[in-house]
């Protein structure tokens, strides 16, 4: 998900997200009920182990709500006085991620699942749509799943390391929550991370 608002997160303020971010944020969340979509991996890079999961029924990742991380978030910042004044201005796209060029560029971005769908060989690509995308002092949220070995297929095994390796080139980090509420049955296999664009 991703929002154009007035203002960056700070980099000084606890939890280190700004009011503003987390009321658009809060919209999306109470306006839509997420579900898994089926991608169409023709031409994403990708082996034929997402055809065979979606072949499965492509159910079991479905949270069947929103994040429960993005949830923790916006009651943090609901709890510090969080408002909902930017409810009802949200705008929904679907894109092909990497060739993606908005119009205006994000303020804030939020990421989960999507770096560690692609194939490894796309991090890069992953990393420089978000620098495209993302305005100077602008924020991204990474929730990066599953950190646990889950053998060959996607989606992939990711390390705040790797993570790390690619954005560090546009972004700085802030902060990295590895306690952060997750679904049942995956404790230790998520964790957040904020990041600033330089």
């Amino acid at each position: 998900m991703a929002v154009s608002l007035e203002g960056p997160l700070s980099s000084t303020s606890t939890p280190k997200v700004t009011t503003s971010a987390v009321a658009v944020a809060a919209a999306a969340v109470a306006a839509v009920q997420i579900r898994s979509v089926q991608i169409d991996s023709k031409g994403s890079g990708h082996k034929p182990e997402w055809d065979a999961y979606w072949a499965n029924g492509g159910r079991e990742y479905d949270q069947r709500g929103p994040s429960v991380a993005l949830q923790e978030l916006l009651e943090l910042v609901e709890a510090a006085g969080g408002a909902s004044a930017l409810a009802g201005k949200l705008l929904f796209a679907v894109e092909n991620f990497f060739t993606f060029k908005p119009l205006l560029r994000f303020t804030i971005a939020y990421e989960y699942g999507l770096f560690s769908a692609i194939a490894p060989s796309q991090r890069q690509q992953w990393a420089d749509a978000y620098a495209r995308m993302i305005v100077p002092q602008g924020s991204l949220i990474v929730v990066l799943f599953p950190l646990i070995h889950r053998g060959q297929s996607p989606p992939y095994q990711v390390t705040m390391a790797e993570c790390e390796h690619y954005l560090k080139r546009y972004f700085v980090l802030l902060r990295v929550d590895p306690n952060c509420r997750c679904i049942e049955g995956q404790e230790g296999n998520e964790l957040v991370s904020v990041w600033k664009r330089l």
